[in-house]
């Protein structure tokens, strides 16, 4: 292998690194030979060696990890021309001059008649999907793999390694591989991605009336031995090009075509099968949904990042959340937030029921800017409204999940602890949904955690929840927070964690109730140290005085 080098994608786009014998140092310090100046990647992350040829990279022990072509680095792994490492999520490829991928080249449509020899209706290929056990564990080894596409938000630019990736190995690798999108409908598809392997990098001339069933149709094509064709004037482009097999299949989100997935190859003996077919064509559906989503997430992230949007949220939740709690006799109360950005999705909420009782609230709502406080005033409003009805903790937020899941695009969610306080007797009824569980600590200094009973709000409908109690006796305190605070790095890229706030939390039980937001934002501080500051903060406690008999 010679003349190595890791070419950068996405965030590390242009940022190339030569290979030649010796060993690399990947990381964050300022002694790397290969510097990711980003808090996601730890100060020594890993270590890449080349010898006599051979490239490996050893993982040294990072926080977020090393992961090649999506399978996380345990030991030491051999690379290959092509292969895609990620340190963290900083994506770069081998790459030694033979492949290329995710580049524009000219794409001719010629406008004679095209006959595939198969074809298959995207009806045909859901029906048989049911029938046919060869295809279904093709699809399900290649389908288990796309599903990383789905689960995992990032830019669409970021997506067409992993797409090259999978079709790679659905086809067994190809000679050539294209990503055809349109922007929209009547347009010419543009390539936004390819992979070629062994062959130079000839323009892709294909049949306009092939490109036109495939968008407009949805119909997938596979097409063999073109040079025996009955039609071979309708070949001749394919002839032209030595191909002895191409396929070619819908990339369908569901609602609209997006594009073309398109493959060939011209060695003797590579012929596309049938089953690859309806397998390509299903995977191809995966890949336009996925990409539909990217871009959507790309759309809604860069949105978040107008001043507009942010002071308009900023406004809404001056509205909707309260400086301060309502007060409760017999008890200590503190809410305290601080935003690491202008604005997150953080909430809390606190009111006296008409039977005297006490309901608070705490909350985290999935993403930043505008959609997060549009959520955090549509679940504030719900349970303030649900409240006034008299509604039960376990009923009020099954009730909450299913207005919060028919209102969102079904990709944010809430987590959500509510608690019912019995003044009288310390005696909480909650439901913890999918809450980080709060801690009660005992005013010997013991602690206790609130478990969850139940999923994040508005993730599925028709979700039941479940209820936990605890009581709290004079000196004892409750304390809800958020995961910024548990989440908070070190420059060692180490957690604060639930049992450093354990312990804080118990040393100043008897303390100031005031000023204990302060206090842990200097514990926080001095553990960050130079880190990054990574999310909001929120900290709600509520603690039973002492003079308060059971």
């Amino acid at each position: 292998m010679t003349e190595v080098k890791l070419k950068g994608h996405a965030e590390c786009l242009g940022l190339d690194f030569p290979l030649k014998e010796g060993r690399y140092l990947v990381g964050r310090t300022d002694e790397a030979d290969l510097r990711l100046d980003k808090p996601q990647v730890s100060r020594r992350h890993a270590e890449i060696t080349v010898e006599e040829g051979k490239v490996q990279v050893c993982d040294l022990g990072s926080h977020n990890g090393t992961s090649v072509n999506g399978a996380k680095v345990t030991g030491t792994i051999t690379l290959n021309p092509g292969d895609k490492v990620e340190f963290a999520n900083l994506g770069f490829r081998v790459d030694d001059g033979t492949a290329t991928a995710e580049f524009s080249r000219p794409v001719t449509m010629l406008g004679r008649p095209f006959e595939p020899s198969v074809e298959i209706s995207w009806d045909e290929v859901s029906n048989r999907r049911e029938r046919d056990r060869d295809l279904q564990s093709l699809l399900f080894r290649v389908l288990a793999e796309a599903g990383n596409l789905l689960t995992i938000p990032r830019a669409p630019r970021e997506m067409y390694g992993p797409i090259l990736d999978m079709v790679e190995t659905a086809l067994l690798k190809p000679e050539r591989i294209f990503v055809l999108q349109w922007e929209h409908e009547g347009d010419e598809p543009v390539e936004t991605a390819s992979r070629v392997l062994g062959r130079g990098a000839d323009a892709l001339v294909l049949s306009s009336t092939m490109v036109d069933q495939v968008l407009r149709e949805k119909k997938s094509f596979l097409t063999s031995d073109p040079l025996n064709h009955p039609d071979l004037g309708g070949m001749r482009s394919m002839v032209s090009q030595g191909i002895r097999s191409a396929i070619a299949v819908p990339m369908f989100d569901n609602e609209d075509v997006i594009g073309i997935l398109y493959a060939d190859d011209s060695r003797p003996g590579r012929v596309f099968t049938r089953d690859q077919l309806a397998a390509f064509t299903l995977l191809a559906n995966i890949i336009a949904v996925a990409l539909t989503h990217a871009r959507y997430h790309e759309l809604e992230q860069e949105k978040h990042r107008q001043d507009a949007e942010l002071a308009t949220a900023v406004d809404i939740l001056e509205h909707m959340l309260p400086a301060e709690l309502p007060e409760v006799a017999g008890y200590e109360v503190l809410a305290r937030l601080e935003s690491c950005y202008e604005v997150g999705g953080d909430l809390y909420e606190a009111t006296t029921l008409e039977d005297g009782r006490y309901a608070f609230l705490v909350g985290d709502v999935t993403g930043k800017g505008v959609g997060a406080a549009l959520l955090v005033s549509r679940v504030l409003s719900l349970t303030h409204f649900m409240l006034r009805e008299g509604w039960e903790p376990s009923a009020l937020v099954a009730r909450l999940n299913d207005e919060i899941f028919r209102c969102t695009d079904h990709v944010r969610f809430t987590t959500l602890f509510l608690g019912f306080l019995v003044p009288e007797s310390g005696h909480i009824v909650y439901v913890n949904a999918g809450h980080n569980p709060p801690m009660v600590v005992r005013s010997d200094g013991a602690t206790e955690e609130c478990a969850p009973t139940g999923l994040p709000v508005g993730m599925l409908e028709g979700m039941e929840y479940g209820t936990g109690e605890t009581t709290l006796g004079p000196g004892d305190m409750i304390a809800m927070f958020s995961d910024g605070i548990t989440e908070t790095q070190n420059e060692a890229d180490e957690d604060f964690g639930e049992d450093r706030l354990a312990g804080f939390l118990a040393r100043e039980r008897t303390a100031d109730l005031a000023l204990l937001f302060d206090d842990l934002r200097g514990e926080l501080g001095a553990f960050r140290g130079n880190a990054p500051i990574g999310d909001d903060i929120t900290l709600v406690a509520i603690r039973r005085c002492k003079g308060d008999g059971a």
